[in-house]
């Protein structure tokens, strides 16, 4: 087969979307980049949620509705695109491990709405999305927190201390003592079923040498 018979094939073999069917992809990519928009604010947590990359995430899944409905359309461009998009890089780093989740998934249900398969679209963008927001909602087995004891003058005591504490944990560790000759601080991890009972706050206090108590909840590789 000659170079000419070979283009001939490519072009002959392509077909084209009127603006009437581009449009009702478009617009059903844009339902379910919809559905995946509202499963990242739910099942995002509020302080650190992102409305700028939530928005990106249905841009995303649109372009690449477009440029898969390109590369379908016409085979002849899409061997240009390969070659255009292989010299793209993305240099921005997503330091949320679960963001980088949530692309790969907006780019899957991209592939899925362009082929116009529209049962696996749908039925795999609600069944995700409802695992997303179950998972978001199970509370720990056992949560983790960070207690921060600052004392005084006068040494905290110890053995008191554990005692008033140990009713409220299932695990106990000292991760960092400070002391000098006017104060003295304590970072202890700890482990309690279920959220946090503020009454502890109340016991430590009473111990003696202890002037403050923090608890901070631990989520993940951060603090918050």
């Amino acid at each position: 087969m000659s170079k000419e018979e070979v283009l001939g094939y490519f072009y002959t073999n392509s077909s084209e979307y009127g603006v009437k069917t581009t449009l009702l992809i478009l617009l059903c990519g844009l339902a379910v980049g919809m559905v995946i928009y509202l499963t990242y604010y739910i099942s995002s947590e509020k302080i650190a949620y992102n409305r700028k990359f939530n928005w990106s995430l249905v841009i995303m899944h649109l372009i690449t509705v477009v440029v898969m409905l390109m590369i379908s359309s016409n085979i002849a461009v899409s061997l240009g695109m390969v070659g255009a998009l292989s010299i793209v890089r993305f240099r921005t780093a997503v330091k949320d491990s679960r963001d980088t989740m949530f692309i790969f998934w907006a780019m899957a249900e991209g592939l899925c709405v362009s082929s116009q398969n529209w049962r696996l679209t749908f039925t795999t963008v609600l069944f995700i999305a409802a695992v997303l927001i179950f998972s978001s909602r199970v509370p720990g087995i056992r949560n983790r927190y960070l207690l921060i004891v600052n004392g005084g003058g006068q040494a905290i005591d110890r053995k008191q201390f554990e005692e008033k504490l140990k009713p409220y944990v299932v695990s106990f560790r000292v991760r960092t003592a400070n002391r000098d000759a006017e104060h003295e601080e304590m970072i202890c991890e700890i482990g309690t079923k279920g959220e946090i009972n503020l009454d502890v706050l109340d016991a430590l206090m009473a111990v003696p040498g202890i002037q403050s108590v923090n608890w901070v909840a631990q989520s993940g590789e951060t603090v918050g």
